[in-house]
């Protein structure tokens, strides 16, 4: 499904602040896959997401996504096929526009002067009622006036409406409050199981790491240090992933908010 072959970038190349953000990574996800990624900070996690979903271009290697090479790609285009969210609530949906209108727009049905339909609002409810936020009864409020994880339901309701081929996830639940954040990873993971999505997620919580989707990978300094699945995976611990960072590292993970989770 998605084949990363040995990309590497390099920010402010030839200057002081010369930072390389990504070493020589390769990466095979299969169809279906859910790998939460883990590392300290500035490990290269974003950087990596950003890479696939065309923020930058890599300076080298090269990316394949379900058999189309989207190395070269524009952003905009990649978006056809790529969901993704990020960290911060406000990012990923119109803010002053209404619920129903966010969601017209995720729809991509007959462009910005189209007129909303009967039809349209009736999915749009069934769709938002599956939430269990009491959304589908606020479709005229502005997306600005919802709590983060509303809007962060909201915005995976939005990035699966068409199912992507890839679906992105930047630490998106690392802004709300332990009971919102659980509520919208349960949310995440019937809205990736039922429909079979494949999926990379970042997070800062060892545990979930290691009890959410089917695959964790560990970063450090750019490079992917750590990668384990299947029965291997199910007898790993949060204390296992420490000693394992130290070991391949040569340093303790010094990341309090990985640490306190």
């Amino acid at each position: 499904m998605l084949k990363i072959d040995h990309i590497s970038k390099v920010f402010n190349k030839g200057t002081v602040n010369e930072k390389q953000a990504l070493y020589d990574i390769s990466l095979n996800v299969a169809k279906g896959d859910f790998i939460s990624i883990i590392g300290s900070n500035g490990a290269g996690k974003s950087t990596l997401l950003n890479a696939i979903s065309g923020v930058f271009p890599v300076d080298e290697g090269s990316i394949v996504l379900d058999g189309i090479d989207i190395t070269d790609m524009a952003e905009h285009k990649r978006s056809t096929m790529i969901g993704r969210l990020f960290q911060d609530p406000m990012k990923g949906s119109a803010p002053s526009m209404s619920i129903e209108d966010n969601l017209y727009l995720a729809s991509g049905n007959n462009g910005w002067f189209a007129k909303i339909t009967a039809k349209d609002k009736k999915e749009f409810r069934e769709r938002l009622s599956l939430l269990n936020m009491g959304l589908e009864d606020r479709m005229k409020n502005p997306v600005g006036l919802l709590s983060g994880g509303q809007r962060q339901a909201l915005t995976l309701l939005m990035a699966t409406y068409h199912i992507p081929k890839l679906l992105l996830l930047d630490e998106h639940t690392a802004a709300l409050d332990p009971a919102t954040a659980e509520k919208v990873l349960d949310i995440t993971k019937k809205v990736v199981s039922e429909n079979n999505i494949t999926c990379l997620m970042i997070t800062h919580n060892m545990q979930s790491a290691l009890e959410l989707g089917n695959r964790t990978i560990m970063m450090n300094d750019g490079r992917i240090i750590y990668d384990v699945s299947g029965e291997e995976r199910t007898h790993t611990t949060v204390a296992d992933l420490l000693n394992l960072f130290k070991e391949k590292a040569g340093e303790n993970l010094t990341n309090d908010r990985m640490l306190l989770s």
